[in-house]
């Protein structure tokens, strides 16, 4: 589930305006369609999708995803975000207001109101980060780059500013990035059909991450649990996105009891990168005094 927290993405990075006067060819839509018919997309449905005029040119995500898509310390402290006394004041507020809730996650997963809240504070400042980007744009964007035309218009655009997309690592790292971004596409895809939503009106992060636990698409597919008994379980519905976290993070080793280095290996699998490994384990420990 590697992406950078909302809630900081929002905070530090640059915001790349989108670029006006681009249209996709047929060749590029046609690429997607089939990938995504490849990945169990209905083919109506996908080229449905790959030709519906609310999805723009906005290769500005793909910069996003290259460059920003990582956790990062501050000056003082480099393997750790910055959190202020203010945030663990308020997940403790928050750990009272829904304690009966999250008392319920660790009944049935072993994970503490602590680390739930930790995770949502640092994914959506506990789901109260706005959600500004178009999810199923964010992956068509980045998806197109399997078109090697796209990819030379998006590195012409971006190469004074970020001379490194030119670079063998990035442009192998981008071809990646497209892989992923199909992937998660139909996950997309499949998810708003479980929910019985059109996909393109699904908000999230410019790496398409889902409410306030910010599950990628094909994360919650896997995890996401119906935490309300409400029969459907959604990343948007904040109870849902509690106990998905409860149930991912045990599922990857977490125990209150267990080791610190335990511990930390189940946060890594949420997010690999030790810096935000670093926050939450901090933040965990805060919230308990």
């Amino acid at each position: 589930m590697r992406k950078l927290p909302l809630y900081l993405l929002l905070l530090g990075i640059i915001f790349l305006p989108p670029v006006s006067g681009w249209s996709w060819s047929d060749s590029s839509k046609k690429i997607l369609e089939d990938l995504l018919v490849a990945e169990g997309v209905n083919k109506q449905q996908a080229q449905k999708i790959t030709r519906d005029p609310r999805l723009s040119v906005r290769p500005d995500f793909i910069v996003k995803n290259l460059f920003y898509s990582s956790p990062r310390g501050t000056a003082q402290r480099p393997g750790v975000m910055k959190i202020s006394s203010r945030q663990i004041a308020r997940g403790k507020a928050f750990m009272r207001r829904y304690a009966a809730s999250l008392s319920a996650v660790e009944k049935s997963f072993g994970t503490s109101s602590r680390i739930i809240t930790a995770i949502l504070l640092i994914e959506s400042r506990l789901a109260t980060c706005p959600m500004p980007f178009n999810a199923a744009n964010a992956y068509v964007n980045i998806a197109l780059l399997q078109n090697p035309d796209y990819l030379k218009e998006v590195q012409a655009l971006y190469t004074k500013a970020y001379p490194q997309i030119n670079d063998e690592k990035t442009v192998a790292r981008a071809q990646s990035k497209s892989r992923w971004a199909v992937y998660e596409l139909a996950n997309l895809i499949h998810l708003a059909n479980s929910l019985g939503v059109d996909p393109l009106t699904i908000s999230g992060s410019f790496s398409g991450a889902l409410g306030a636990a910010q599950f990628l698409p094909s994360s919650f597919r896997l995890y996401g649990i119906d935490g309300d008994g409400d029969g459907i379980a959604s990343p948007f519905n904040l109870t849902d996105a509690k106990f998905s976290i409860g149930h991912y993070l045990r599922i990857f080793g977490w125990a209150e009891d267990a080791p610190l280095d335990q511990k930390r290996k189940a946060v890594w699998f949420y997010n690999h990168s030790s810096v935000y490994v670093n926050t939450v384990m901090m933040i965990y420990d805060e919230l308990g005094r």
